[in-house]
Parts: structure tokens; C-alpha cells; sequence
């Protein structure tokens, strides 16, 4: 990691080739998913399986992963499922978030990311967070902006 403290581009960059396997080792290896603990064990191009063991942040008084950590989890899970459906080259922003807690979110938990429509740019995306007992315990909704980085965009494949 640079000193600034920013993940180096490669870290985007698409998988060599369009198999799962690669994009599998692709998810796990980002920055942002191994800081949250994160484990892909699904990523095609209409939906996406995580999952948190436990929480890489303190938890809630009440042992339950904090919703801000779930709400990161979910937009990094969207952004992830939105670089497998989009052009290559156009690296996603968040547009919109919005998530809705149902229960306490004690780990493991499980992310379901299905993607929901859209366009060449826009995309519509749902992120299902289920407890250890696989309830419902949070459900999230994104717009994300393929291409819609201020970064520099990313080499062509």
C-alpha cells in the first residue's frame, strides 16, 4: 500500500479472464473487503454471496456487528457486483444507499447482492444481510455509477 495510505490501482484492475475463479480471487484480494473481513464466495453477473465472520471493528454493546460496518459492507459488496456487470474500464461510484435495519446483525453474517437492472452506466443493486440463524437483518438498495469515479479510469482489457 502507498504511504498516503490509498490502495494501489492494480487492486481494480478486472481478473486476466472472465472465469469465476478469477473473479473470486479478484473480490477477496481487495483492500476494502479484507479490511472489513469479507469473503466472496460467489460473484457472477447477477448476483453476489459474501460473507463476515466476525467484525474487524469493535461491536455493538450488544455483540452485534455495528450498522455503519454493515452498511460499508454493503456498498463495498455493490461496488464489487457492479465492476462484474460493467464494461471493463469503468470503475463504479455510489450514486445512492439507503438500508433499512430489521434485527441485530450478529455474526457470521451472510450477504446476498442481486442486481436489480439498469443501463450501460447506471445500476440498480439489493444487498440481503442475514444473521448466524440466517434472518433477515438488514436489507440494503444502491444506484451505482459504472464509470462514475473521479479516479482515473482503468486500462482496457
Amino acid at each position: 500500500m502507498p504511504q498516503d495510505g490509498t490502495a494501489p490501482d492494480i487492486a481494480w484492475w478486472h481478473p486476466a479472464s472472465d472465469e469465476t475463479v478469477d473473479w473470486l480471487a479478484w473480490a477477496n484480494a481487495l483492500p476494502y473487503c479484507q479490511n472489513l473481513g469479507l469473503v466472496c464466495v460467489e460473484l457472477n453477473a447477477a448476483s453476489a454471496t459474501f460473507r463476515m465472520d466476525s467484525s474487524t471493528l469493535t461491536p455493538n454493546p450488544n455483540g452485534a456487528v455495528n450498522g455503519g460496518t454493515v452498511a460499508a459492507a454493503a456498498d463495498q459488496i455493490m461496488g464489487a457486483l457492479t465492476m462484474r456487470m460493467s464494461e471493463p474500464g469503468l470503475l463504479p461510484a455510489t450514486g445512492s444507499l439507503h438500508i433499512q435495519f430489521h434485527l441485530p446483525a450478529w455474526a457470521p453474517l451472510t450477504f446476498r447482492a442481486t442486481a436489480l437492472g439498469g443501463g450501460r452506466r447506471t445500476k440498480f443493486v439489493e444487498v440481503v444481510v442475514e444473521d448466524r440463524s440466517g434472518n433477515r437483518c438488514a436489507t440494503s438498495q444502491g444506484t451505482m455509477i459504472a464509470g462514475g469515479s473521479a479516479g482515473p479510469p482503468l486500462p482496457s482489457s
